[in-house]
């Protein structure tokens, strides 16, 4: 089969992808991967035919800022809302122009794309491709219904209308474990559970050297990820509580940043721009983050505690999820400073019960169906055979 893989151009976006492409490839399916110019050096790094399709993210974050120019000024929630009509209805507008033709072209069978990349679903349209979207976290009915105006239009301009009714009934892969379900959640017959996984390394990336040569047993990660990692002061803040702490602390800063600008640190202090988490959190006690689902699920899938430092998009919702889960704790943006940091760690680090809830949640994680197994439901003859019968264009899942 072919299957087409579409994303909007970010890191936590691409990488919660790819354990399903890479299995999809591994099974001798044709595999092609549509995203923007930020990560198609990455994605060729590991193999895959991939498409530049749309804007780069460096592009439409200036959209958002041309916009909106006092964005930082406005509320976590209508901040969060004007930013997405940009950064994913926009772009998406963008991309459909190069995607549509040129999946046409090539005639997928199935078209999987990550939930805020609503091109996908055009394209999946204009193919008569099985539609697959691909959860990102814990956010799925608020980001839908954030961006249903916007998709709706796009649905119009393309001259699909039923789709963005349609969409609603296409098979979608909930990588959520149980116990951090919202009351919101999505609910349906055409969810299939997914297993989240760690960032996995390209070919031949691994450790940095100088992480063997950190002096101390233990280690703490901190990161903001990718897109909020500029966030002023935060890093700064974060790394002057978590250095007073008895444990080395890894810290990345987000790739092409120059870690030389935090200026010198101590011995057991590694500042590195990116670093493979399925590589990292393996030698880690603790996670610093801003909570973004990439990161959060990828700590609970490695049993670790999370302190939670949220800037915005789904990052509020992630942490007051994992901490009503006793996994984690937060602090807000009003609430930060370096003491409030360094004791917020120490009682993750010292008190057990933070670990025995990851470790739960990393339980249910396991049970949940991997990449391979959902291939498998998406392939199956015998289910294409239904959903032709059926003409919905999504797939049976598993009984």
């Amino acid at each position: 089969m072919r299957i087409l893989f579409t994303s909007h151009p970010a890191y936590g976006h691409v990488n919660t992808m790819l354990p399903l492409a890479r299995q999809a490839r591994s099974a001798g399916h044709e595999v092609a991967f549509a995203t923007g110019a930020e990560l198609v050096p990455e994605l060729e790094r590991r193999g895959f035919d991939t498409w530049l399709a749309g804007p780069s993210r460096t592009e439409v974050e200036a959209w958002v800022h041309a916009a909106h120019p006092n964005l930082e000024e406005l509320p976590v929630e209508q901040r969060t809302r004007a930013a997405a009509q940009v950064l994913f209805v926009e772009s998406a507008a963008k991309r459909a122009v190069e995607l549509i033709p040129r999946a046409q072209q090539w005639e997928p069978d199935i078209v999987v794309h990550e939930e805020s990349e609503l091109a996908g679903a055009l394209a999946a349209a204009h193919t008569g491709a099985c539609h697959v979207v691909h959860g990102l976290g814990l956010m799925s009915v608020r980001l839908r219904d954030l961006l249903a105006p916007g998709f709706e239009r796009l649905c119009e301009e393309w001259r699909v209308p039923e789709v963005a009714d349609g969409r609603r009934a296409s098979t979608y892969l909930d990588i959520c474990p149980p116990s951090l379900r919202t009351e919101d959640a999505l609910e349906g017959p055409r969810i299939q559970p997914l297993r989240p996984a760690a960032g996995e390394p390209a070919p031949g990336e691994r450790l940095p050297d100088a992480l063997a040569a950190l002096p101390r047993l233990q280690t703490i990660h901190l990161t903001l990820g990718t897109v909020f990692n500029e966030a002023p002061g935060v890093l700064e803040t974060a790394i002057a509580g978590l250095r007073q702490l008895p444990l080395n602390l890894v810290v990345t800063s987000g790739p092409g940043t120059d870690p030389a600008r935090f200026g010198t640190q101590p011995p057991h202090v590694l500042i590195e721009p990116y670093i493979p988490h399925s590589l990292l959190l393996p030698h880690c006690r603790l996670v610093v983050s801003h909570g973004g689902a990439g990161i959060m699920l990828s700590a609970l899938s490695h049993r670790l505690p999370q302190l939670i430092l949220p800037q915005g998009a789904d990052q509020f919702t992630n942490a007051t999820t994992c901490q009503s889960a006793g996994a984690a704790l937060a602090l807000r943006p009003d609430e930060l400073s370096a003491d409030a940091v360094a004791t917020a760690a120490e009682r993750l680090l010292t008190e057990p019960a933070f670990r025995h809830a990851a470790a739960g949640i990393q339980a249910e994680i396991d049970a949940m169906p991997s990449a391979a197994d959902v291939l498998a439901v998406l392939t199956a003859p015998r289910l294409w055979g239904a959903a032709a019968d059926s003409g919905a264009g999504s797939l049976p899942l598993m009984p």
